[in-house]
């Protein structure tokens, strides 16, 4: 191979991104008009890949984080991330971090109405069941996926008690 003053002009790479995510760890579902993306398996560089894919979600309305602590290793950074990179607008954490996952979100700027803190995985699913709206995204980012089945379930059982069958 020959060096020669030639300037070779490439066009340059197109930014692929590629999720670290195992495809069996997450999984998107859509119930009643609301889309949810189910990530529960996830490792330290899959919580960035799932914000990203949070953020990148075609929404209509509001990105929910729903953030199961009780597997992840997580703190104040993971609320700050997902309000920042996940562009995050609702955060309701639980698990043994579940509290300082809030905290960094309120820091990023999330509005305290905005940031809850349940018990468990089934309090915050009961309480997204409330407030969900059609349009939303809602990431269940380490919630384990009975976590995400029974969301499911309680948006099926309220839409059918508001539209009861005549």
């Amino acid at each position: 191979m020959e060096w020669t003053d030639t300037l070779m002009l490439e066009p340059a790479p197109s930014k692929v991104t590629h999720l670290r995510i195992p495809r069996e760890a997450m999984e998107v579902r859509v119930a009643q008009g609301i889309s949810l993306i189910c990530a529960s398996n996830v490792t330290h560089l899959g919580m960035a890949d799932a914000l990203e894919l949070l953020r990148g979600f075609r929404a209509n309305g509001r990105r929910i984080v729903m953030c199961d602590t009780s597997r992840l290793t997580a703190g104040r950074q993971l609320g700050q991330a997902i309000v920042s990179e996940g562009c995050g607008t609702i955060v309701i954490s639980c698990g043994t971090s579940g509290r300082e996952v809030a905290i960094g979100a309120r820091d990023s700027g999330l509005d305290l109405a905005n940031v809850v803190v349940c018990q468990d995985s089934k309090a915050a699913c009961e309480l997204l069941a409330n407030r969900l709206l059609p349009g939303d995204t809602v990431l269940l980012l380490g919630a384990e996926q009975h976590a995400c089945d029974r969301l499911v379930e309680l948006l099926d059982l309220r839409a059918t008690s508001y539209h009861p069958a005549a």
